[in-house]
């Protein structure tokens, strides 16, 4: 097709959270591949039910549309993958929720001077309806289009409707959603259930005190996500975060509970006594790092709350630093350039631990509840999270020990040499308005 002629063309305006679209598209992996049977046969179904010479299904790139399945346009047979500039495109102007309609696209200022108009393939008329993902957010566009100018009926308009879904689904069955448990059409329900849930405020953060083990003072909280379901009640994070990370979800999610916990922390270090230096900590997960901004977005949460850099922590597993060396590398050095410190969390359970110790030189390392749930075990068992302690101590690591439940524990570890802890022996996860009452006593 001729990608020149296109005159003044209206650019079509940018989608809400385009970032978030753009990311999510892009996790589907299914811009540049090969043609796809079960698409062309929608699409196809598409054109025959409305008597239409073709039809297209495209998906909507930063600045260009990826023609994945054509029927009845010459120019486009046999290059599924052809793309055009996304400005000279029906598609670029479909939104989530409506079907675009253009009765006579030479009528339209927005697509009169389109190529596909004034060309050799002089289509006129266009009704498209939008191609939602997983996460609401969307991924392109099924449309029908003529030769000559027409009206599309009620009938029509909900027939697009009705197909557009499948076209998704047939989306997500070309994904991998082990992680999930769910198949696509599962993914695609619970998926815009959370994002709604998102939007709604369901989504709530809870504070999990960390404590000096020799005075019992608060130091820290780590900020841990819930789902306060309406009809399921307050859910944990796992019976929601593996959807979350599969949908790409865990990116707007992620992205609330790190402003949140950033502005609630720094409301109680201004107002609550004793609590001026308390600092937080924020997991990270391994897609959020995938992300061109993060850093961006940590620098915007510290700003927007007044929260000084030294008093966040982002907290890392194993799991989202296994991802490619060079870019994870220069997204956390753009992080520790603001200020922020670095923790790696459950400390000595995988295979990369000490790797990721000299790599990455976190400034807190956060012992994993099943070496403390083994102290006092057996004298191996002992030795192992001695060996642990020690190691990060001499590296210069502060060390905050996870899951201690009973007081021989704590006692244990101080010996040891760890100084902060956090477990259901000094508080379980509170949310804000119920974390702060009396701390325990010193255990010294």
């Amino acid at each position: 097709m001729d990608e020149g002629g296109g005159g003044d063309v209206p650019a079509a305006p940018l989608h809400l959270r385009e970032a978030e679209r753009l990311a999510s598209l892009r996790s589907y992996q299914v811009l540049d591949t090969a043609a796809d049977a079960a698409l062309d046969a929608l699409t196809a179904a598409a054109a025959r039910a409305l008597d239409a010479p073709a039809a297209v299904i495209c998906l909507l790139d930063r600045d260009r549309l990826w023609f994945k399945s054509v029927v009845g346009l010459s120019a486009l047979v046999g290059y599924e993958h052809h793309q055009v500039p996304r400005e000279l495109s029906f598609a670029g102007h479909v939104v989530p929720g409506q079907v675009l309609v253009v009765p006579d696209a030479t009528a339209d200022p927005r697509f009169a001077g389109l190529p596909m108009v004034t060309g050799p393939e002089h289509l006129r008329a266009y009704a498209g309806a939008p191609v939602v993902g997983r996460d609401g957010l969307l991924l392109g566009a099924l449309g029908v289009l003529d030769r000559s100018p027409r009206e599309f009926d009620a009938d029509a308009v909900q027939l697009l409707l009705d197909l557009a879904p499948t076209v998704a689904e047939v989306l997500e069955l070309r994904r991998t959603d082990a992680a999930a448990g769910l198949s696509g059409r599962e993914v695609l329900t619970e998926s815009r259930r959370l994002r709604a849930g998102i939007e709604a405020g369901e989504l709530v953060v809870h504070y999990q005190p960390v404590v000096d083990l020799t005075t019992g003072r608060r130091v820290g909280v780590e900020a841990l996500v819930r789902w306060d379901h309406p009809d399921r009640g307050l859910l944990p994070p796992d019976a929601f975060m593996p959807l979350a990370e599969a949908s790409g979800l865990v990116v707007p999610l992620g992205r609330r509970v790190l402003v949140q916990a950033c502005a609630q922390v720094a409301r109680w270090r201004r107002e609550v006594p004793g609590a001026g230096d308390l600092r937080v900590a924020v997991n990270v997960s391994g897609r959020q790092l995938s992300e061109p901004d993060v850093h961006e977005v940590v620098a915007e949460a510290l700003t927007l709350s007044g929260l000084p850099p030294q008093a966040l922590l982002v907290e890392l597993t194993e799991t989202c630093l296994a991802g490619p060396g060079v870019e994870v590398d220069i997204t956390l050095q753009r992080i520790r350039s603001l200020g922020v410190h670095l923790s790696l969390d459950d400390f000595g359970t995988g295979y990369a631990s000490f790797a990721y110790l000299q790599r990455f030189q976190p400034d807190t390392v956060k012992i994993d509840r099943c070496f403390v749930a083994a102290l006092g075990r057996s004298e191996r068992d002992d030795l192992l999270t001695r060996s642990l302690v020690e190691l990060a101590l001499r590296l210069g690591c502060d060390v905050v020990a996870e899951g201690v439940e009973r007081r021989e524990q704590a006692v244990a570890l101080t010996r040891l040499g760890v100084r902060h802890a956090q477990g259901l022996l000094f508080s379980a996860a509170r949310s804000g308005g119920d974390l702060y009452e009396p701390v325990p006593p010193a255990l010294t």
